[in-house]
């Protein structure tokens, strides 16, 4: 005997209009393959990004050894680069030190959305020199997971 709901699922089927319930779970199966993917793929890259790096170790100890910067063969050149890095230990040490000296061309140039939104909030306007927005997404979770807030 054939229910309501699959008369209903095979007509809406029939004429091209799938029911909303079918297009979740649609979409919940393929972000399930989606996310397995990438988690397989980033299992392999991490493997893969492993073993470039014991390679990398190994040429710059033979370069080290050698009083050599780089390496060519058929294959490829192996060479040394130099590439800074600066990351903050301490802000209120930073930020004193660049007041004092005047030296804000070490921040970079963005503001940050949460406290923009803040201000948005408190003063009801958006600050001068800014242009915010927000914009709409359709989200699906699955059943029984909390709603993000």
């Amino acid at each position: 005997m054939t229910s309501e709901a699959e008369l209903a699922s095979d007509e809406r089927q029939r004429i091209g209009a799938p029911n909303v319930g079918d297009v979740i779970r649609t979409y919940m199966k393929l972000r399930e393959q989606k996310a397995a993917i990438e988690a397989e793929m980033k299992d392999r890259v991490s493997s893969l990004k492993a073993k470039m790096e014991k390679l990398e170790a190994y040429l710059k100890t033979q370069m080290d050894a050698q009083g050599l910067t780089s390496f060519k063969s058929e294959y490829g050149t192996a060479f040394l680069t130099t590439t800074d890095y600066a990351n903050v230990a301490d802000w209120d040490v930073v930020l004193d030190f660049i007041r004092t000296n005047e030296a804000y061309d070490m921040l970079e140039k963005r503001v940050s959305k949460i406290a923009v939104r803040g201000y948005i909030e408190q003063a009801k306007a958006v600050p001068p020199g800014i242009n915010y927005g927000t914009k709409l997404e359709v989200n699906i979770r699955k059943p029984g997971a909390k709603a993000e807030d």
